[in-house]
C-alpha cells in the first residue's frame, strides 16, 4: 500500500524526462499569473518530487528534502483542496519548519492535481516574493493549469514505476537460484542469468541461440542428445508453449536433472519478442516454484518495502547524520541528543525490519525447524499477556486474558509466544487510547482456540482477503501514520500453519466495533 503525505517527503531535485514540458508549463503558469515562481509537483505515495518549475529560488536548492508534513504543498496532498496564502510569514497554516521560509517567497497559491479517478497525484502552485491578494481570475488559471498538469503527473509516474519494476525484476532474475535464458525475436541472445552461468561454467552471453543451444551439454534423462531445434528457448522462439521437459544436463563431470520450461514472449497485441527458457533444478524445484508464482503477486509490496520502508528510515538517518555534521563543535551534547535518538529509532526500525525478513524467509523455506514439546499453552498465554500490560497501559488501554487452567498441547514453545505477541502488537497498534483488548483460549476435544479481540479501527470488508498478505497495511495504517511493516501477520499464518491450524480475521460479534483474530490449533 502506498504510504500517505504525513510520511512522505520533499524532494526538490528534478524529475524524470518529462521535466523539460513541466518546466515550460510552470513558465506559462507564471506568465498567466504574473508571478515570480510557479512549480509543478508530482506525488508517488512515497515522496513529493518537483516536476517542473519556473523561477523557483535559490534557497529551494539548500533544501533537497524535507517532510511533506514540513511544506505547503504538504497542506494541498493533506486536505485536498486549495491552499491559498497572501502573506506566508503571518498565515498560521505554514508550518515553522516550512521551506518557503527560507526564501523570499512571501505569498502561495496552490491547486491539487487529480488523476481521472479523482485521486490526487501532484500540486500545481504559484508564489512571489510579495504579500498580495489572489484576484479569482488569478486562481482560475492556477486551477486550470492543475487540470491540464494531469498528463505529466501521469506520464512521470508511470514512467517512474515501469523503471523501478525494470530494475527490481532485473535484480531478482540475476539473484534467482533457477537458471534464466531468454532471446529477441530475431534469436540474438540477449540473457543467461547468473544461476545458470555459474552451472554451464560460461561468462559473457553473445550469438544466436541456434549456437547457444547447439553447445548445451544436455540430453533427454535416457542419455539420448537432444538437438539444438528441440530445445525448450528455440521451440518456443517459434511461438510453442513447453511445460516439464526433463533433461539432464552434463555438467563439470556430473549429471543434473532439470525440468525446462520455454515460453514465447508477445507484445499485448501478439507481436512475438522473443522467447525465454527457465530451468528448474529438480531437487529445489518446490522452492523454485513458490517463487515464481510469488513475483508476481508480491513485486508491487516488495517495491513498497524498497521505496518506504527502507528508503525513510534511511533517509531520516542520513538527515540527521547531515545536522550533526553541520553543528558547531561547539554544540552542547544535549542540543545534539535529539538527533542521536531520531537516528537510533531510525536504525531499530530498520533492525526489526531485517529480523522478520529473515524470520519470514526462514519459516517460508523451512529452514526454521520447530521445536516441539508438550507445553502448558495456558501459562504460555497468560505469560504472554502479563508482558504486554506495560505497553497497553502507555495507550490506557485495558488488557484482559481468560484462559482455563492447564492447556496441554504439542507445539513449539517460542513460536507460540511470539504467535501471542504477534497477535497482542497487532491489537494495541489498532486500538485508539481508551480501548479493550481481550485474549480468549478455549477448547473442545478437537481443537484449542485462541482469540484476540479488539476494540480498534476495524478492517474494512474489502480489505480482510488481504489481511495475511506479504506487506499488506490497511487504508487507516496509511492514513493515521501506524507504525509497522505488514509483515506480522503474513508470520503468524506461518507460524499458525506449520502448527496445522487456520487463522482467521474478521469483525467482532454483534457488530461491536473492532477485530477478532481466531487461531485454532488441533489437540
Amino acid at each position: 500500500m502506498s504510504s500517505g503525505p504525513g510520511t512522505a517527503a520533499l524532494e526538490l531535485s528534478p524529475a524524470g524526462s518529462t521535466q523539460n514540458a513541466a518546466d515550460r508549463m510552470a513558465a506559462v503558469l507564471a506568465r498567466a499569473a504574473r508571478v515570480r515562481c510557479a512549480m509543478i509537483h508530482v506525488f508517488d505515495g512515497q515522496h513529493v518530487r518537483l516536476l517542473g518549475g519556473h523561477g523557483v529560488p535559490a534557497g529551494f536548492a539548500h533544501r533537497r528534502s524535507a517532510p511533506v508534513t514540513s511544506t505547503l504543498a504538504g497542506l494541498v496532498l493533506h486536505s485536498g483542496f486549495p491552499v491559498v496564502i497572501g502573506d506566508t510569514r503571518t498565515d498560521i497554516r505554514v508550518p515553522m519548519d516550512a521551506p518557503v521560509r527560507a526564501t523570499g517567497l512571501r505569498c502561495y497559491a496552490g491547486f491539487p492535481i487529480r488523476d481521472p479517478d479523482g485521486l490526487i497525484v501532484g500540486v500545481c502552485a504559484v508564489a512571489d516574493t510579495e504579500c498580495r491578494d489572489w484576484s479569482p481570475e488569478e486562481l482560475a488559471g492556477v486551477d486550470d493549469a492543475a487540470q491540464a498538469c494531469t498528463a505529466f503527473a501521469a506520464e512521470h509516474l508511470a514512467r517512474d514505476r515501469e523503471h523501478q519494476q525494470r530494475m527490481f525484476l532485473d535484480t531478482l532474475l540475476d539473484s534467482l537460484d533457477t537458471g534464466v535464458a531468454a532471446c529477441d525475436a530475431d534469436g540474438r541472445m540477449v540473457l543467461v542469468n547468473r544461476s545458470l552461468r555459474t552451472i554451464l561454467g560460461t561468462g559473457t552471453v553473445d550469438g544466436t541461440a541456434d549456437d547457444w543451444a547447439a553447445r548445451l551439454p544436455i540430453t533427454d534423462p535416457e542419455g539420448t542428445p537432444v538437438r539444438a531445434a528441440e530445445s525448450s528457448l528455440l521451440r518456443a522462439l517459434h511461438g510453442e508453449s513447453v511445460r516439464g521437459a526433463e533433461r539432464l544436463l552434463h555438467v563439470h563431470g556430473q549429471r543434473r536433472l532439470f525440468r525446462v520450461n520455454g515460453h514465447p514472449i508477445t507484445s499485448e497485441h501478439g507481436q512475438p519478442l522473443g522467447a525465454v527458457a527457465v530451468f528448474h533444478d529438480i531437487t529445489a524445484a518446490h522452492h523454485a516454484d513458490r517463487l515464481q508464482q510469488l513475483l508476481n503477486r508480491t513485486k508491487d509490496d516488495y517495491l513498497n518495502l524498497v521505496g518506504h520502508e527502507l528508503r525513510t528510515p534511511l533517509s531520516i538517518i542520513g538527515l540527521y547524520l547531515d545536522e550533526l555534521h553541520g553543528a558547531d563543535p561547539r554544540t552542547p551534547a544535549a542540543e545534539l541528543q535529539p538527533m542521536i535518538s531520531g537516528a537510533r529509532r531510525s536504525s531499530d526500525r530498520l533492525r526489526r525490519l531485517v529480523d522478520q525478513l529473515l524470520d519470514l524467509s526462514a519459516l517460508d523455506a523451512g529452514r526454521s525447524p520447530l521445536r516441539m514439546a508438550d507445553i502448558d499453552l495456558s501459562a504460555e498465554v497468560t505469560d504472554t499477556v502479563r508482558g504486554a500490560t506495560a505497553q497497553a497501559a502507555a495507550k490506557n488501554i485495558t488488557l484482559t486474558c481468560h484462559t482455563p487452567d492447564g492447556v496441554p498441547q504439542h507445539a513449539d514453545r517460542a513460536r507460540m509466544r511470539q504467535l501471542v505477541t504477534v497477535l497482542l502488537d497487532n491489537a494495541l497498534a489498532y486500538t485508539p487510547d481508551g480501548g479493550t483488548v481481550a485474549v480468549t483460549l478455549t477448547c473442545t476435544e478437537a481443537t484449542v482456540d485462541l482469540t484476540v479481540a479488539d476494540t480498534g479501527y476495524g478492517i474494512p470488508d474489502h480489505e480482510l482477503p488481504h489481511v495475511f498478505e506479504r506487506f499488506f497495511r490497511g487504508a487507516i495504517a496509511t492514513e493515521l501514520a501506524i507504525p509497522g511493516t505488514g509483515l506480522g501477520l503474513t508470520i503468524a499464518q506461518l507460524i499458525t500453519e506449520r502448527h496445522h491450524g487456520t487463522i482467521t480475521a474478521g469483525p467482532n460479534p454483534d457488530h461491536r466495533r473492532g477485530t477478532t483474530l481466531r487461531v485454532s490449533l488441533p489437540r
